[in-house]
């Protein structure tokens, strides 16, 4: 089985990505490390096929993430989310997302000319 070809296989690591973000975001005051959030997240760009899916799982991350967060944390917790939402998007545009789109995009480029 072609890992990188299997469409389902790919549908599942674009779901998988907004469920294991959350579930480890969530518990940061456990975790107390960035290491293990950034370590699942570059596992993850090794696992998405192209940007698509990388975009698709982003979006998915947000759109989901949030409203339960907001759910979750309620109140004063959630008002203050939105207070620091202009800092937070270019903050994960750069931090997260770039970074991403960068080591897909290598890790594409690498596999097209070895593949060979």
């Amino acid at each position: 089985m072609n890992f990188y070809n299997n469409r389902l296989v790919q549908i599942l690591i674009v779901i998988l990505y907004p469920i294991t973000a959350f579930v480890v975001l969530s518990n940061g005051a456990k975790i107390v490390s960035w290491g293990i959030p950034a370590v699942i997240a570059v596992l993850f760009c090794f696992l998405w096929k192209n940007l698509r899916y990388l975009i698709i799982s982003n979006a998915l991350l947000w759109i989901l993430s949030v409203p339960i967060w907001f759910w979750i944390e309620g109140g004063q917790g959630a008002e203050v989310f939105i207070a620091n939402l202009p800092l937070i998007i270019p903050l994960f545009m750069f931090i997260v997302f770039l970074p991403e789109v960068i080591i897909v995009l290598i890790r594409n480029f690498l596999l097209n000319k070895f593949r060979r």
